[in-house]
């Protein structure tokens, strides 16, 4: 939202993502390149929505919306759904934004950003909305004073310090050259002015249409206002070390944002957390760990270290200690060893505990259940205060179909038992160590041997 002339104006967002990205020399398209487990695409609809603008438009190419990873990275960015607008050939910014024309009827003021420049903030984008309103600007550029400059546009100042105009660096004087103020490419538009003014761009000796260029039109009329933001909001990225130094700015921000907010990381340089992952108070995360996006962790967890956790649930005062946790949920005070792995929507129940070098699959552990170390338990459902001994194996898949295994509240599994699904193990129910279990077991009985029998009467 921004202000303008004493009414609140609605801001549609719209992302250029329509470049093929030559120069990462991929397969994937640029905008679905990660940065902290988010796409590129999914960054900028991310800071659009944090800055309140709710109508976002993505501009991209027709083989780009017909991709099964576009549009899942669409469905997983936002919600309620963006918008696209198709551009059917490439001719520049300018022309992108054409594409996004009839999408945008009423529109008041529109936030254009391109798709590779994440570290932008959604602070700065309100800032920026701010001061397009204030100043009743017809375009608001973002720019920022960065190191090293070189193969930017610069941003050129008058004597008021408003923006006359942008060069492209092989456009640029040598007085240009020598300044550090580069365009992001992120601006604010007045959507009443900036059509018709889009129209009058001539095109370049390369055939593309400059979307700046429009700075030089809203400068003649004194309708032109910058935001100058800190360096790391001009850093793009258009090959793999510029993704890896965009990784590392926002993988420290998200650290900072973490321990200041009363968490614990060992080795900050070491733990890796993607965007949106949220982290309780008085949690302690050793090095080596990686959070993963849609992971929930708790207050008072310990992880790690080297632990990985991904899309799923740590609950309050649980402990992973080098563990993979994926797609699962970890109840309150619950224990998962190191070198074990929970997946597929396993839940272990609070004070359950995995030892070393298990493996759950489609599991539930009950609450206060033990499954020791080097065991596996696949499509199973155990009760409360169950224990299972070392190397016990549900033997889930008959070579066609999975099946299921329950073993009631109480029992006592031995160690290096074979169970062998479908199975049911009763309450209070025994088997011994090594045994195959084929057959149900009545609750309170006692079996063992090969196949495993009822020692109960003997």
């Amino acid at each position: 939202m921004s202000e303008k002339g004493g009414r609140t104006m609605t801001a549609t967002g719209i992302i250029l993502a329509a470049g093929n990205g030559t120069r990462m020399y991929s397969n994937t398209p640029k905008p679905l390149h990660k940065v902290a487990g988010l796409a590129l695409l999914g960054h900028g609809i991310r800071t659009m929505r944090y800055a309140g603008i709710d109508d976002v438009i993505v501009v991209t190419s027709p083989e780009l919306a017909e991709s099964p990873e576009f549009n899942d990275t669409l469905e997983s960015a936002v919600h309620p759904d963006v918008r696209l607008a198709i551009q059917p050939d490439q001719h520049g910014t300018a022309d992108a934004l054409k594409s996004a024309r009839s999408a945008t009827p009423g529109a008041g003021t529109m936030v254009v950003a391109p798709v590779d420049m994440v570290l932008v903030t959604g602070d700065v984008v309100r800032q920026m909305l701010k001061v397009h309103g204030d100043s009743h600007a017809a375009v608001t550029v973002l720019g920022a004073r960065v190191d090293v400059p070189a193969g930017l546009g610069r941003i050129k100042l008058d004597a008021s310090g408003r923006p006359v105009s942008v060069a492209e660096e092989h456009e640029a004087s040598d007085e240009l050259l020598r300044s550090d103020l580069i365009n992001t490419a992120w601006y604010c538009f007045d959507s009443d002015w900036i059509w018709d003014e889009l129209d009058s761009i001539q095109p370049a000796e390369t055939g593309e249409i400059y979307l700046p260029r429009v700075i030089t039109k809203a400068s003649n009329i004194n309708r032109s206002a910058i935001v100058i933001a800190d360096p790391e909001s001009g850093l793009g990225i258009n090959d793999r070390v510029q993704l890896a130094n965009v990784e590392r700015i926002m993988r420290q921000r998200i650290n900072d944002s973490h321990m200041r907010q009363g968490v614990t990381l060992q080795d900050p340089a070491t733990t890796y957390i993607d965007i949106g992952v949220e982290i309780g108070n008085d949690t302690e995360i050793a090095a080596g760990s990686h959070l993963g996006i849609g992971s929930k962790i708790g207050a008072g967890v310990v992880i790690g270290p080297n632990t990985q956790i991904y899309s799923s649930e740590i609950h309050d005062g649980a402990a992973v200690d080098g563990a993979r946790v994926i797609d699962s949920v970890v109840g309150e005070q619950a224990f998962v060893g190191s070198n074990s792995l929970l997946r597929a929507g396993s839940e272990l129940k609070p004070h359950s505990r995995v030892g070393n070098l298990a493996e759950i699959k489609n599991s539930v552990i009950g609450s206060g259940s033990h499954v020791s170390h080097f065991s596996y338990i696949g499509d199973a459902e155990i009760g409360e205060n169950v224990n299972i001994g070392a190397g016990t194996i549900t033997c889930n898949y008959d070579g066609k179909e999975k099946h299921p295994t329950v073993i009631a509240d109480g029992a006592l599994i031995g160690s290096s038992t074979m169970l062998i699904a479908p199975v049911t193990v009763g309450k209070l129910a025994k088997t011994g160590a090594g045994s195959v279990v084929r057959e149900d077991v009545v609750p309170g009985d006692t079996v063992a041997g090969v196949p495993a029998k009822s020692i109960k009467s003997k």
